[in-house]
Parts: structure tokens; C-alpha cells; sequence
């Protein structure tokens, strides 16, 4: 049996959660917005065996074993109104990690990246979590500075992406498989 962990993606309705899952586990995009209504579920066997030894891994006998059994994750894309959160709250629970996504070209979705750090952190508790602005293939409505001075806050990865484009998609999803593998115990 292989190891598992569930992995979200948290953030405003619109900012491409969905979109940015889509083109990581299926290679697929599409210019049709559907609103994520509760959670959408997805699965990607997630391969690191070329990059294990070079991860920050304490305990050798659990390198062999996640060598041996592989490292499956399941990826969660949470719905993201606000005001209907009550009803999917439980999809925070037992999460290994988290995506924190807002879109370069909404400053709200920005300013509302605090509210959905809180919620993973009073659900899910100290998971490793990566901050996303997608949809760089727009017009960008945050400066990078106010990006950087969030970021310095964070102590969080960043990573600027494009669904549309394929751009750093798979680095971002890469990166935060690499933070929960260092966080198994």
C-alpha cells in the first residue's frame, strides 16, 4: 500500500483552482467556467522516487519505504464562497498540505488569502502550504511588492502560474508534494 495523504486547494471562487488541477493531473484546460460548487476530487500518483534522496528525509527506513510503496496524493478543490464554507469545512480535515491560490488579476482575492490561511490552520493545523497567483497570463492587478511583503510574513513558497499557458504548474504542485514528504514523520 502505497502512501497517502489528501492535499487542498483553497481560495476565492474564480481565482482557477479547478483549472490549475485540471492541467496538473489531466493535462487538460478549458475556457469554461464552472463554479466549484462543495469540492471537486482528483488523484495523482505522485512520482519523487527520482528526487527522494535528495529530499530532507530523517529516517531512511521511511525513504525505502515511500521508494518501495510510492506516494499517492489525493487533491481536494474546495468550493470558494465564502459564505457556503460551513458546508465544506470537513474537506479541510486530515489534509497533508495545501495550495493557497488567488488570482494575479484580482486584488479581493488577494486581500482574502488571510481568511483561507486561517481556516486551513484551524482545520487542518500546521500543514506545509504553498501560495499560488495564478492567471499570470493576465493583467496583473497586484504589485510584487505587496506580494513579497506577504510572502516575507508567510515564510511560504511562491509560485506564479498560468493554467491557460501551462506555466510552473507542475513546479508548484512538485514543490508542495516535496514540502509534505519532508513533513512525514
Amino acid at each position: 500500500m502505497s502512501y497517502r495523504g489528501k492535499v487542498i486547494l483553497c481560495g476565492d471562487a474564480g481565482v482557477g483552482k479547478t483549472s490549475l488541477l485540471a492541467r496538473y493531473v489531466d493535462d487538460l484546460f478549458s475556457e469554461e467556467y464552472i463554479q466549484t460548487v462543495g469540492a471537486n476530487f482528483l488523484i495523482k500518483e505522485i512520482d519523487l522516487t527520482m528526487i527522494l534522496d535528495k529530499l530532507d528525509i530523517k529516517n531512511p527506513n521511511l525513504k525505502n519505504d515511500i521508494k518501495e510503496k510510492g506516494f499517492k496524493l489525493y487533491f481536494w478543490d474546495i468550493g470558494g464562497q465564502k459564505q457556503s464554507l460551513f458546508s465544506t469545512e470537513y474537506y479541510f480535515v486530515q489534509a497533508v498540505g495545501a495550495m493557497v491560490i488567488f488570482s494575479l488579476d484580482r486584488s479581493e482575492s488577494f486581500e482574502n488569502i488571510d481568511f483561507w490561511i486561517s481556516k486551513l490552520e484551524e482545520l487542518s493545523g500546521d500543514v506545509p502550504f504553498i501560495l499560488v497567483g495564478n492567471k499570470m497570463d493576465l493583467k496583473r492587478k497586484i504589485d510584487k511588492e505587496k506580494i513579497d511583503k506577504k510572502l516575507k510574513e508567510l515564510e511560504v513558497q511562491y509560485f506564479e502560474t498560468s493554467a491557460k499557458l501551462n506555466e510552473n504548474v507542475d513546479k508548484a504542485f512538485e514543490s508542495l508534494s516535496v514540502q509534505i514528504l519532508n513533513n512525514l514523520k
